[in-house]
């Protein structure tokens, strides 16, 4: 960690006294976010699961799987994550518990860099701001808990861009160039968004280099800044383009792709859900001190870290809209804003910057009293959303008779997988196939071959157009049937089944599942099975009979 802090003439005790003061708050602010992480443990969402069964294939040496023997399939959305999490599978750990320690890391080393620099903030208060933001913010502590690289990919993006944006605004140096410019690689190889936020950042950096006041980047420098991230994600990009033949992941694929524009008004909804909670202060304070703020000829410093807090927030502009064209997120399945937190940090940052510079000339506050105002008015914005993720995490039941810490500590170390599992495997034989809506929690814990029928994880699925609005709406019921899974589960309450109640009233939405149930009631292969633990409707193979 790079402490820049200012140097007192006349000793060194000042110094001394800073740097301990810093340290402190910086301890004290990871004490208070990995407590909020402990109150917000739990078994982990479904989806980790999908990239734990392929590090787990891995770790066998079955290769990037996701059924062993069968044709490549890339439904996995973290490469980085499935080489991380097959570390802790070979060596015996539960892969879960694994991710929950690794995020947890990750966002503490956000509040620690936050601290000591690795951005353009110069002011010590105003750093203290920046890290107070990351340790209060409540969905990040969540997301440390859900076993997805969510929270990984955050704080890569955060130190990547702070760096780069650190060095484009001054005398760029070669180390730190190409340390972004290997973790934005290393960001890329993550999720595919750290390729969209690289190319944002270089630009926005780049723009900013070219006014006369600041200078342009030698080529020199160029090559530096380019030569990590294109080196890494190249190697990547051609390997995965060879194994698995198409230009995007599979997820990609089966969530977004053939749509026709139909979730549109999904991504503009999920936005503006995230927009009061998280994203209107921020903005509203960042434009606000930009308007209010003069321009003083003369003074460069000031000109610079305006320009490079308004690129910056149009990075995020950017990105917010990227999410808006892929149709958001199911807030039912992914609780809170998952999208929009890789871009949080970095919407504070610049925020903080305005502000920053706002303050000296309108306000006699200190830039203590001013920062911790900030802090202040953005997390009060967003304090519904958290109280409400910190009341999901309390313990209910017997759990609650056990004492806070107790369970909590108890489920950190958890990998719960329920009664469905077992059912399965006394069920079924190990080469027996099951057909799931969901590709999570059950493939892993069962390990049977698995047709993931909402195409995750099936090119053919993946690649058909989306018969309705909504994401992980794509079927296909009759190559479902062809397949002749053992099992095959339709997330429809199976009172619909019984002809108890309506399809809606058995909580069902999608054409496909109305087909598939429709097919499944006709076919003379399989029959409904009611003893199955589970409220959903589970249909069996019958078995041949010989005379």
């Amino acid at each position: 960690m790079r402490l820049d802090v200012q140097r007192v003439p006349g000793g060194s005790s000042e110094h001394r006294l800073s740097w301990v003061g810093t340290l402190l708050l910086g301890m004290a602010l990871m004490a208070a976010f990995l407590f909020a992480c402990l109150l917000l443990t739990g078994g982990g969402l479904d989806d980790s699961f999908i990239t734990y069964r392929y590090a787990r294939h891995l770790a066998s040496g079955h290769g990037i799987a996701w059924n062993v023997g069968e044709p490549p399939v890339e439904g996995y959305t973290s490469f980085m994550w499935v080489i991380l999490n097959a570390i802790p599978i070979a060596l015996g750990v539960s892969p879960l518990l694994a991710s929950k320690l690794l995020t947890s890391a990750a966002a503490c080393g956000v509040i620690l860099l936050a601290l000591g620099g690795s951005h353009p903030i110069q002011e010590r208060p105003w750093r203290a701001a920046l890290a107070s933001l990351v340790a209060l913010c409540t969905p990040l502590a969540y997301y440390t808990q859900t076993g997805m690289e969510t929270v990984f990919f955050t704080a890569l993006a955060f130190v990547s861009t702070g760096l780069a944006l650190r060095e484009f605004a001054g005398n760029p140096r070669p180390v730190w160039l190409l340390i972004a410019s290997a973790l934005f690689g290393l960001a890329a190889i993550t999720r595919p968004e750290g390729v969209l936020l690289f190319g944002l950042v270089a630009v926005s950096g780049l723009s900013l280099r070219q006014s006369p006041r600041e200078g342009v980047l030698s080529r020199r420098e160029l090559a530096l800044f380019a030569a990590p991230f294109l080196a890494i994600w190249l190697t990547y990009f051609l390997w995965r383009l060879q194994h698995y033949g198409w230009l995007f992941p599979n997820t990609y694929y089966a969530k977004h792709s053939g749509n026709r524009l139909l979730n549109l008004p999904l991504g503009i909804h999920y936005l503006a859900t995230a927009w009061a909670p998280y994203l209107a202060v921020p903005f509203a304070l960042g434009a606000l001190a930009w308007v209010a703020t003069p321009t003083r000829e003369g003074d460069a410093a000031s000109s610079r870290n305006q320009q490079l807090a308004l690129r910056l927030g149009g990075v995020c502009l950017v990105y917010l809209a990227y999410i808006v064209w892929v149709g958001g997120d199911d807030r039912s399945a992914f609780p809170s804003v998952r999208m929009v937190l890789p871009v949080l940090p970095l919407l504070w940052m610049a925020t903080v910057m305005l502000v920053a510079e706002a303050s000296r000339h309108w306000t006699k506050l200190s830039p203590r009293a001013c920062a911790v105002g900030v802090v202040a008015l953005i997390a009060m914005a967003w304090a519904e959303d958290g109280m409400r993720l910190l009341k999901g995490g309390i313990p209910t039941g017997d759990d609650a008779q056990r004492g806070l810490l107790q369970t909590k500590l108890a489920q950190l170390t958890d990998e719960p997988h329920g009664t469905l599992p077992a059912w399965i495997l006394k069920h079924t034989q190990p080469t027996d196939a099951i057909a799931v809506p969901w590709a999570g929690r059950v493939p892993y814990a069962t390990g049977r071959p698995t047709l993931d029928m909402l195409g995750l994880n099936d090119t053919h699925i993946a690649h058909l157009p989306s018969p309705q609005r909504g994401i992980d709406v794509k079927m296909d019921p009759e190559y479902v049937l062809a397949q002749r899974p053992k099992l095959i589960f339709v997330n429809v309450n199976h009172c619909y089944v019984r002809q108890a109640c309506s399809f809606e009233q058995a909580g069902g939405w999608k054409i496909g599942d109305r087909q598939l149930l429709e097919l499944l009631r006709q076919s003379p292969d399989y029959e409904w099975v009611k003893d199955a633990p589970t409220d959903i409707s589970v249909f069996r193979r019958r078995e041949l009979r010989t005379q």
